[in-house]
């Protein structure tokens, strides 16, 4: 064993001392430089480029293999002018020899200075690097070289460097045109399978912006396994120009760790967080099948923000009928992607008082979506109103355009469903809106309760054109006339129980359009309610007064009109309702009448003819119990908020001239027929 061991030690050391003799004599008596010509002649007949030798060549062998040039550049392809393709100033590489008989590279230094580098692609869509790739038709897929057993080669690394380079990108089919510069990259201690400090540093600039980038991680990179791992990132940006949000600001990028693996297809990103623009954004993402059927899944957290914040600083003009709006926000997805889905899902999306909840994706090409919002005032982000309103508050929805481009494709099926929901004044809970669309057609079938009762129904949309015919069909049964009167009609005199029936269409480019053209019909019956406000009973009481020429009453307590029932049925022409049979009830008379009312002013033109009827409210007035029987006729006027109901005393002076000549028509005639028996009777008695 001794003998052994001193042969192996004579060897190694015979080694050495041929190594050693082989640099000495390398050094002595080569140079590199000498050979310039022949590799510049090489590579100009390998590439058709020229390369051009200006700094020294250096080799050295021992005691590690080092190879050094200065600077050098390769001229670019045909076409693309006189600037080089790439450039160095100077560039080296240290390999530790003794490894070598190991079968493990060790690089003690590797680095690269004034790297300059000029890309451009051509009009014709051709790059200036395309003929460098070798002339040769590939000999086709093969199956990669399998390494001997035990003959996979280590690598390390002690450190690599590249500093001040410069990257150019011309394109001149899109007029496109980049510049990375001051790029700077320092590593040290790489290993297999070791996590190692880097850093990169560099800007780079566009027509429209312009970014400094300064990053610095740890790096894992696992060759043999084709496995890749980035640690503890931290990137920060500065970026200015009409490009960049805003023109001007800062972001930080970071994450806990980003792994992939190519030969496993899979990817991992954990602990992602973005800041920018006062946005808080973090997130996880995972990659499987990435070169094939790729699938992804992950989440994205917004922390609360404040959105007028992103308002002011992109100098947006955002105008809504509550000032006090776009305050508050914040968000949270699952996010999942594969070749036949993209959606979100668990989404919670809370802006100001309202909270969001639920999914929304596209599979294949019609979107889909189930969702849920707690309680939201869609007035308060209506536009403001463009008129001078009694509630400035409330926004106006008629300059609002259908989007009839997207609505020639659009597919959709999904139902949105809301606890409390106020919109044009009405106020809505337990809503659901479930939405079926597609081939330029649209159904959204809404339900709801409203103030004690419900409404359901159907609205739809057909693009036809430049215009959208529009059809509404809603039933509301059984619904509090004071809450909607008072939310709608912005009224508190109303009261009682309603059901109202609508069928109607319309055909236009925009909601105001829409609305101004309706037709169709409507139907209503109104149930045991009052008029607050306005006394029925004391205005005929005083419209008699006043033609008897008598003392006009006194009201008594507060001015209300009560009704058992209110109907009328109608046809509608471009927003006005035309009635031939709008009935009502009252204590003391029952009304019927014809006449409009215009659906977008709420005005009433309404002829009607009253008929008392007999009990204790018509007999506590002496004067108008003796109009039992009588009919009166009335012209109502006004709005369906203030109306104005007027008794037609032209007709009621005619109908007192007619009853006065037909009193004296009657006296002259049982004058005359009094004289006549007179007569009769002398003559029969002579």
């Amino acid at each position: 064993m001794g003998r052994l061991l001193k042969l192996v030690v004579i060897v190694v050391g015979a080694v050495i001392v041929l190594l050693v003799g082989a640099g000495l004599l390398l050094s002595l008596f080569f140079d590199p430089n000498d050979y310039k010509a022949e590799i510049a002649t090489a590579v100009e007949n390998a590439s058709g480029r020229r390369l051009t030798l200006d700094g020294d060549l250096e080799l050295e062998i021992f005691p590690r293999l080092r190879i050094a040039i200065g600077s050098a550049e390769l001229s670019n392809a045909p076409g693309f002018g006189d600037a080089p393709f790439a450039a160095i100033d100077s560039a080296q590489l240290q390999i530790e020899l003794l490894p070598l008989l190991g079968r493990r590279i060790s690089i003690g230094e590797a680095t690269l200075e004034g790297l300059r580098l000029n890309l451009a692609r051509n009009a014709a869509g051709t790059g200036n690097w395309e003929d460098l790739g070798g002339g040769g038709a590939p000999a086709g897929p093969s199956e990669p070289e399998q390494a001997p057993a035990g003959a996979a080669l280590d690598l390390d690394v002690g450190a690599i460097e590249i500093a001040d380079a410069e990257v150019s990108w011309r394109d001149a089919a899109t007029g496109d045109e980049w510049l990375l510069t001051d790029f700077n990259l320092d590593a040290s201690g790489f290993g297999p399978g070791a996590s190692f400090p880097l850093s990169i540093e560099f800007n780079l600039a566009g027509a429209e912006v312009t970014v400094a980038v300064a990053a610095d991680m740890r790096a894992t990179l696992a060759l043999a396994e084709n496995a890749y791992r980035l640690d503890d990132l931290d990137v920060e940006i500065e970026g200015s120009g009409t490009g960049w949000p805003g023109g001007e600001g800062s972001a930080k990028v970071s994450f806990d760790s980003f792994a992939a693996n190519l030969d496993d297809e899979t990817v991992d990103l954990d602990g992602f967080r973005l800041q920018m623009l006062g946005l808080d954004v973090g997130g996880t993402l995972q990659g499987r099948q990435l070169f094939g059927n790729l699938a992804l899944s992950g989440a994205i957290d917004i922390a609360e923000f404040d959105p007028h914040d992103l308002i002011d600083f992109f100098d947006m003009q955002i105008e809504t009928a509550d000032s006090n709006v776009f305050r508050r926000a914040s968000a949270h997805a699952d996010l999942v992607y594969d070749p036949s889905q993209l959606g979100l899902r668990n989404m919670r999306l809370a802006l100001d008082d309202s909270t969001l909840t639920g999914s929304v994706g596209m599979q294949g090409d019609t979107l889909r979506f189930a969702l849920d919002v707690d309680s939201i005032d869609i007035d308060r982000y209506l536009p403001p109103a463009t008129e001078q309103t009694a509630e400035p508050d409330e926004g106006s929805i008629d300059e609002v355009d259908l989007p009839l481009d997207p609505l020639r494709t659009f597919k959709a099926n999904g139902t949105l469903a809301l606890g409390s929901t106020r919109f044009i004044g009405l106020t809505f809970t337990d809503a659901s809106f479930a939405l079926n669309a597609g081939n330029g057609t649209m159904r959204l079938t809404p339900t709801a309760k409203l103030y004690g009762g419900s409404i359901k129904g159907s609205i739809g949309i057909e693009v036809r054109g430049d215009t959208a015919n529009f059809s509404l069909v809603q039933n509301l049964e059984s619904v509090d006339l004071h809450g909607l009167a008072r939310d709608f009609l912005d009224s508190e005199d109303l009261s009682g129980t309603g059901n109202v029936n609508l069928n109607l269409t319309a055909a236009g480019s925009n909601l105001g359009a829409i609305r101004r053209g309706l037709d169709g019909d409507v139907s209503f019956v109104l149930h045991d309610g009052a008029w607050e406000g306005f006394d029925a009973w004391y205005e005929l009481r005083r419209a008699r007064a006043l033609l008897d020429k008598n003392p006009v009453p006194s009201r008594e307590g507060e001015p209300r009109t009560e009704f058992s029932a209110v109907s009328a049925s109608g046809k509608v022409e471009d927003a006005v309702l035309t009635t031939r049979d709008l009935n009502a009830t009252l204590p003391f008379m029952r009304v019927d009448g014809t006449g409009t009312v215009n659906l977008l002013t709420d005005a009433l033109d309404l002829q009607m003819t009253a008929a008392f009827v007999d009990g204790p409210v018509l007999q506590s007035d002496p004067a108008m119990a003796a109009m039992l029987g009588q009919q009166l006729p009335l012209k109502v006027g006004g709005s369906l908020a203030a109306p104005s109901i007027v008794p037609d005393f032209a007709a009621l002076a005619r109908q007192r001239v007619q009853q006065e000549a037909d009193e004296q028509i009657e006296e002259k005639k049982e004058e005359v027929e009094d004289r006549l028996r007179d007569r009769l009777r002398g003559i029969l008695n002579r």
